[in-house]
């Protein structure tokens, strides 16, 4: 059995996203650009990892995995809970992986139910006979928290992502430049630059630690002209030894498909020597705001500016419109 340290950084991250931040799988997948398939599979890794050893399915355990991160309908919830009260050693494996996600949920689990009644006269095996001889049930978990599609009160990913920008705090986790630097990414940051998930940690001062993912330097990034619109933050990350680069940004203009545009991040001294991070995907909608993140080149450290930029060819030699600036640090 592991612990939640222990695991993978791109299975905590999902696991902290979902219960530390309420977001589902559908809307973890939008963020880190990657199917619903493939949040669920480091869902389910990271249960497995967490629970001990068991004769329950792995078919039941995935079910039961979606149950406790809130990721089924409630008419499944309710056949899932059923099942749990039928199953002691079903519940005996949802009791111990419960007691490991407890620390990171910010609402109560799921309920997990005692054992279910039997009709009268019909005497009650030992639930001990039916689980895993290695395993001893803990206490129930607390009361089961609403399915988050019923939900009217669900945090402020609901309510439009709202971006969190102060003067202090950048509120980023770059579960995308975990999974790019930690080699667990189909996405090239050559080419581009991968969507960030807006998320669970927040930068105190200038430097902050999250698991193996450490803050080192935050950039607060302005427009060339002054003023407070468009805004934006900069994360600079070390992750298992490599670093990486996380934005995010509100108040700027959509991208437009005609005349087509696209926002880029550089590395900048000046229009002669400047680097290219990538482009930002996916590109910025009607509600202004941009996340994104990716690696940092190993000669990083040569340039004094970080820029977003807004460009209208595919293949800029030199910076195009200046939206946003900031003094690099912590490279």
């Amino acid at each position: 059995m592991a612990s939640i340290d222990d695991l993978p950084p791109d299975q905590r991250a999902v696991l902290q996203l979902v219960l530390e931040r309420g977001r589902s799988y559908d809307e973890i997948a939008t963020l880190l650009s990657i199917d619903r398939a493939g949040v669920r599979e480091r869902a389910l890794a990271a249960l497995d990892a967490l629970g001990p050893q068991t004769r329950v399915s792995s078919e039941r355990r995935g079910l039961i995995t979606d149950y406790l991160l809130g990721a089924l309908p409630e008419p499944v919830a309710g056949e899932v809970r059923d099942h749990l009260a039928d199953s002691a050693s079903e519940r005996a494996w949802a009791r111990v992986v419960a007691s490991e996600l407890q620390g990171l949920a910010r609402e109560p689990l799921p309920e997990i139910p005692t054992e279910a009644r039997p009709p009268a006269g019909v005497a009650t095996p030992a639930a001990a006979s039916a689980a895993p001889a290695a395993v001893e049930e803990p206490e129930p978990a607390p009361p089961r928290r609403q399915p988050r599609g019923e939900r009217a009160d669900r945090p402020s990913s609901r309510r439009g992502g709202a971006l969190l920008l102060g003067a202090g705090a950048v509120v980023v986790v770059a579960v995308v430049l975990v999974l790019v630097l930690t080699g667990g990414s189909s996405s090239s940051p050559k080419h581009h630059v991968t969507a960030a998930a807006s998320g669970t940690t927040a930068a105190q001062g200038a430097t902050g630690t999250t698991g193996s993912t450490q803050v080192v330097a935050q950039i607060n990034l302005k427009p060339p002209t002054g003023g407070t619109r468009p805004l934006g933050l900069a994360e600079v990350l070390k992750v298992q030894g490599k670093t990486g680069i996380a934005i995010v940004a509100q108040g700027l203009a959509a991208n437009s498909k005609r005349p087509p545009n696209a926002y880029a991040v550089w590395l900048y001294n000046s229009p002669g020597d400047s680097h290219i991070l990538g482009f930002v995907n996916p590109a910025v909608g009607s509600n202004g705001q941009l996340r994104t993140a990716g690696a940092l080149p190993t000669n990083a450290h040569h340039y004094q500016k970080l820029l977003v930029t807004l460009e209208t060819v595919s293949t800029p030699k030199t910076p195009g419109q200046i939206v946003l600036e900031g003094t690099l640090t912590g490279v």
